[in-house]
């Protein structure tokens, strides 16, 4: 079977599993996430070959845990947390830098704090967009701004492409391929507005979900690019191999991982949807 047709059966897999999971109860869905989140911490760990230094894996995955373990005991007082954890996990990760300064150097230190911020906290803003009102129906916002930029672009690139976009990062990515991965969230979170308008009465904000579209739209495509950034600074091709055809868990949803936290913040500030 060609690479092509096993990244379409994962991908439509995938997408079963995706939805399957946003209609879990919430406890479930935050386990799954957590999952997620430790295997993309381990996808990175190796990335930055610090997966032998246990001086800094070990109290990466004890902050990593006190990170996922927080929304689910306390779902409306983690924020008091995690700047907290985040303070002092820089602190420990610094004093092990002094204590073992023969082992473990500065660059380690930088990575380990990096990818649990990255790995951990940034998806981990689904778990809170889940506790919100109607969290089922705003779920879905992420993936669909998180896939549907990828899901265009690929298209439009591949019968508009003709300018490289950023060579120097993704060769393959063009111009008329990113104006396709913005154009293509505006048309399917309309779709979805509708969707919940007219199948489920919600009130929709249009403008406001328009807005967030259009920043999806270029904040996945950034997410994508960051990660291809770090595939070239550490010399790989994929973060893993778990998932046929596309590689670890974090090439699958690299966007995302940019996303979650970005709809987050917005459905704080601005009303998308409500009944």
């Amino acid at each position: 079977m060609s690479k092509h047709k096993i990244r379409i059966i994962s991908a439509l897999i995938g997408a079963v599993f995706v939805i399957a999971l946003i209609f879990c109860k919430a406890w479930i869905f935050h386990i799954i996430v957590a999952a997620a989140c430790l295997i993309m911490l381990h996808e990175l760990q190796v990335t930055f070959k610090l997966d032998k230094k246990w001086q800094v894996v070990v109290p990466c995955y004890i902050f990593a845990i006190g990170y996922l373990i927080f929304p689910a005991i306390w779902p409306y007082g983690w924020q008091m947390f995690v700047p907290t954890l985040l303070v002092l996990q820089l602190m420990v990760l610094m004093i092990i830098s002094v204590i073992c300064h023969e082992k473990i150097c500065f660059s380690d230190v930088v990575s380990s704090f990096f990818a649990v911020i990255y790995a951990v906290l940034f998806p981990m803003h689904l778990t809170y967009i889940r506790q919100m009102d109607h969290g089922i129906a705003l779920l879905f916002i992420p993936f669909l701004g998180a896939w549907m930029p990828d899901t265009f672009a690929y298209f439009a690139g591949r019968m508009f492409g003709k300018h490289k976009l950023i060579p120097g990062v993704s060769p393959n990515k063009t111009v008329e391929g990113a104006i396709g991965g913005v154009l293509g969230p505006v048309v399917t979170f309309l779709l979805y507005g509708l969707v919940l308008s007219f199948g489920f009465q919600f009130t929709v904000n249009y403008l406001s979900l328009m807005g967030l579209a259009l920043i999806c739209g270029v904040v996945a495509q950034f997410g994508d690019l960051s990660a291809s950034v770090i595939k070239r600074a550490t010399g790989i091709k994929d973060f893993g191999n778990l998932i046929p055809g596309h590689g670890g868990m974090l090439d699958r949803i690299d966007s995302l991982v940019f996303i979650a936290p970005v709809v987050y913040y917005f459905l704080l500030m601005f009303e998308v949807i409500c009944k």
